[in-house]
Parts: structure tokens; C-alpha cells; sequence
């Protein structure tokens, strides 16, 4: 796993928030361990496989929520899994490298494409 952290462009915030996720053929839940604007680490209620594209909505506050429409899985290891996101998503995801979001565990817009 060593490897991997060595690849990385950005430094990986610790949030912790819900994340429901499906591919189309199936719903799960979990949580995130860590995420930046291009990626994150998750666990979840549902394997998934190495270039498996999800839909992901994350959920840092209960007030607001977080679209994410395309992550695709960089690797898998039983129900703790990476991802990459759609550089269209990248901006989405930013928000929660935000100060106040930091500060917070809030979200200050809910996003939609």
C-alpha cells in the first residue's frame, strides 16, 4: 500500500461521512476514510471489482449531500476500496477540502450536474 500513497498528487484529508454507492445493478452503503478532488479511500457494504465506474452520494452533514457521477475503482480489497474521479467531478469533491468544511464536517452547496 506504500506504493500507492507514493502516487499520489495531493495530500488525502481525513473525512469521515456516509457514502451510498451503486454501479446500476446494485445499492450499498459505507463510509469514507479519506478523499481529495481527484480520489478517496472507502469502505463499504458491497465488494466491487478494479475499473468498476460508480455513482456515489456522499453525505458530510444531514443537511446537505454530495453527487458524484462517475468514481471509478483504482483497487479493491474486500470491502476497502480506492477511487478515481471524473475530472468533471473534481471541482465537486474540492468542496470538502475547504477550510470551513475542515473546520466544520459541513458542505456548503449541494452540487448537482
Amino acid at each position: 500500500m506504500t506504493s500507492l500513497s507514493n502516487k499520489r498528487r495531493d495530500i488525502r484529508t481525513s473525512v469521515s461521512c456516509p457514502v451510498y454507492y451503486s454501479n446500476g445493478d446494485f445499492h450499498a452503503s459505507g463510509m469514507t476514510e479519506n478523499l481529495t478532488n481527484r480520489g478517496g479511500c472507502l469502505q463499504g457494504t458491497h465488494l466491487v471489482t478494479v475499473g468498476m465506474e460508480l455513482l456515489m452520494l456522499l453525505i458530510p452533514t444531514a443537511k446537505h449531500a454530495l453527487i458524484v457521477k462517475k468514481a471509478t475503482v483504482r483497487w479493491a480489497d474486500e470491502a476497502h476500496f480506492g477511487v478515481e474521479l471524473n475530472e468533471a467531478d473534481c471541482g465537486t469533491v474540492a468542496e470538502l477540502d475547504d477550510v470551513n468544511i475542515q473546520r466544520q464536517q459541513a458542505l456548503i452547496s449541494f452540487m448537482t450536474h
